[in-house]
């Protein structure tokens, strides 16, 4: 890599932006591929105005988990599993608290990355986010741990 930044010593400065990027993208790829083979399975989820997309995820139970929560609403959101058969009452609140597993929130056009693990317990888990009103809107969701 040296003698081709000494080769191009006529483009010096632009080269000198060029190969941290591409180092950047490499790191990012070697990251990537080590969390794979690792075992750990990723959720992407994009909220916007009083919706998760998507909707259900599957994953195994026990699993270590990378989640990645985009708010894309003018509005701060939260991605809420539920402990197994936990039903929240209206309106979402402190007396709930005892009913969450775990949590991640997101302002406004943030995107936050998280890692947790998921339950040892198989079953259909219910995904809430927990701003006020937000769950009478539709903002629901599904993890399934198989």
């Amino acid at each position: 890599m040296l003698n081709f930044m000494m080769i191009n010593e006529q483009k010096g400065e632009a080269m000198f932006r060029i190969v941290p990027a591409v180092m950047l993208v490499w790191v990012g790829l070697i990251g990537q591929t080590a969390w794979a083979e690792a075992g750990g399975n990723s959720i992407e989820v994009v909220a916007t105005d009083f919706r998760f997309t998507p909707a259900r995820w599957t994953v195994d139970a026990g699993e270590t988990v990378k989640l990645t929560l985009s708010n894309m609403s003018v509005q701060d959101h939260e991605w809420v599993l539920l402990k197994l058969g936990a039903a929240v009452t209206l309106p979402f609140d402190e007396d709930d608290e005892e009913k969450v597993f775990w949590e991640i929130e997101a302002g406004s056009g943030v995107t936050r990355e998280e890692t947790f693990t998921v339950p040892q317990k198989s079953g259909v888990y219910s995904i809430v986010c927990g701003k006020p009103r937000h769950i009478e809107r539709g903002m629901t969701a599904t993890l399934v741990i198989r």
